[in-house]
C-alpha cells in the first residue's frame, strides 16, 4: 500500500536504452536539436525542461509510457495526468519549496541520473516531514525537519503531492551529461476501471457512483479528513465483493498529518466497510475493479460541457480526429466510436459532435475542486477552438 511516499527501484527494464538515447541526443553540442525551455522564476525555480518525445524515439517512449501507466494503475490505482516533463538540472539549478496539491494526488520523479558516479552536490528530492517545528526542541535542523531522497538511476519515487517539497540547488558541472536528469509528473484518480474479468465497466461505474453518494451522510462527522484512497475490489461471479485491497491511502487531517488519528481511522473503516458490502451485476466469473474515493467528497455531479458551433458536424468530427494527438497530450485517452469519441482517461466519458453543438459528458471525478475546474476549463477551451475552426 502506498501512503506518504514510495520508492520503486529498477523500475523500467529499458532504462539503459533511455539513458543512451539521452546521451546520444545531448552528447554533441553541435548536433543536438532539443528545444529546451529555460524555466526560471528567480524566487522559486531554475531548470531546463522539454517534452520526452524530443529525446526518446517513439517506440521506446510508448513502451515506457505504457509501463508507467500499467504499473501505476496496478500498484497505486492512479494514472499519470498527461505526459511528464523531462527535467535537466545543472550547476545552479534548483526547485524551491512548494506543494502541488492542485496538480495531482501523488507526484512522481523517474530518474535517469547516474547518481552513484555524479559530479555534483544537491539534487535529491527534499520532502518536509510532518509536524510544526517547535521552539521547545533545542537546535532543530537538517533531516529532523526533512528527508532527502536520492535520485538514483532507474528509480521511480512517488510522494503525496500535498507535502512541501523541493530539490536542493545543484552544485557541480554544467555538462548536460553530468546533471540531474529525470521525468517529472503527477498521478491522480481515474474513473473506476475493470482490470480483469467480464464485469461490464459502465454498470460497475454506476454502482461506484451510488457508493460515493451513499457515503455523504455517514462521513459528515469526519469533515477534517482529507485525501484519496484507491481500492481494488475482487468481485465474485454473482456480483458480491469478495475482498477489498487498499492500493493508495493518503487520508490525513491537517492537524495530525500521517500520525495516527481516530477520525482518520474511523473514516477509513467506514469507507472500507461500505465498499465490502457493494453488489455488482453478476458476470459469470470473478472480476477485479479499481475505484477511488476522495475525502471530503467532491461535487458528485457529472461533468458536462456544451459548446455551440455553426459548422458541419462531419467536418468537425474529421478535424477532431486529426487533433487527437494534441488532445491526448493533455492527458486524455480517446477512442473513435462511430460519430462519438469515447474517453477512457483521465475520466470515462464521451465527446459528441451534434448538428449545432459539441457535447462532452464525463463521470464526476474524485478530484479536489481546483483540479476539476482546471479540467473543465482546458477541455472547454479545446472544444471552443474546434467550434471556431468550423465557423
Amino acid at each position: 500500500m502506498i501512503r506518504r511516499q514510495h520508492v520503486a527501484a529498477d523500475f523500467f527494464p529499458e532504462a539503459e536504452a533511455m539513458r543512451a538515447a539521452y546521451d546520444e541526443k545531448v552528447g554533441n553540442a553541435y548536433r543536438q536539436a532539443i528545444e529546451w525551455q529555460y524555466f526560471c522564476d528567480p524566487r522559486m525555480y531554475t531548470y531546463l525542461r522539454t517534452a520526452p518525445q524530443q529525446v526518446f524515439a517513439q517506440p521506446l517512449w510508448r513502451r515506457f509510457d505504457r509501463h508507467l501507466r500499467q504499473w501505476c494503475m496496478e500498484h497505486a490505482g492512479l494514472v499519470p495526468t498527461g505526459e511528464p516533463n523531462l527535467h535537466l538540472m545543472v550547476n545552479g539549478c534548483t526547485l524551491g519549496l512548494h506543494s502541488d496539491f492542485q496538480n495531482g494526488t501523488l507526484g512522481f520523479v523517474y530518474s535517469l541520473t547516474r547518481w552513484e558516479s555524479r559530479k555534483f552536490a544537491g539534487g535529491e528530492t527534499l520532502l518536509m516531514r510532518d509536524g510544526v517545528p517547535s521552539y521547545r526542541k533545542h537546535h532543530v535542523q537538517g533531516e529532523v525537519l526533512y528527508e532527502l531522497v536520492p535520485a538514483r538511476f532507474n528509480q521511480l519515487l512517488l510522494f503525496d503531492d500535498r507535502i512541501v517539497h523541493g530539490t536542493p540547488t545543484i552544485q557541480g558541472s554544467m555538462d548536460p551529461l553530468e546533471g540531474r536528469i529525470a521525468l517529472v509528473g503527477h498521478l491522480r484518480a481515474a474513473s473506476p476501471v475493470v482490470t480483469a474479468g467480464p464485469l461490464d465497466e459502465a454498470a460497475a461505474r454506476e454502482v461506484i457512483a451510488g457508493f460515493h453518494r451513499s457515503l455523504a451522510q455517514p462521513l459528515k462527522p469526519f469533515k477534517e479528513v482529507q485525501g484519496v484512497t484507491s481500492l481494488r475490489l475482487a468481485v465474485a461471479a454473482d456480483g458480491r465483493v469478495e475482498s477489498v485491497e487498499v492500493l493508495t491511502d493518503n487520508f490525513v487531517t491537517a492537524q495530525s498529518g500521517y500520525e495516527a488519528d481516530d477520525d482518520v481511522a474511523a473514516a477509513r473503516a467506514l469507507v472500507l466497510d461500505a465498499a465490502a458490502k457493494l453488489r455488482f451485476p453478476g458476470a459469470g466469473r470473478t472480476s477485479k475493479l479499481i475505484a477511488p474515493v476522495l475525502l471530503p467528497l467532491p461535487d458528485l455531479r457529472p461533468v458536462e460541457i456544451v459548446v455551440a458551433h455553426a459548422g458541419q458536424a462531419a467536418v468537425l468530427r474529421e478535424a477532431l480526429k486529426a487533433q487527437l494527438k494534441e488532445v491526448e497530450a493533455l492527458g486524455f485517452r480517446v477512442e473513435v466510436q462511430g460519430d462519438s469519441f469515447a474517453v477512457r482517461e483521465p475520466l470515462a466519458g464521451t465527446i459528441r459532435i451534434e448538428s449545432h453543438r459539441i457535447v462532452a459528458f464525463f463521470d464526476a471525478p474524485m478530484w479536489v475542486p481546483s483540479q476539476r475546474e482546471h479540467f473543465q476549463a482546458a477541455l472547454a477551451e479545446k472544444l471552443g477552438m474546434l467550434a471556431r475552426y468550423a465557423g
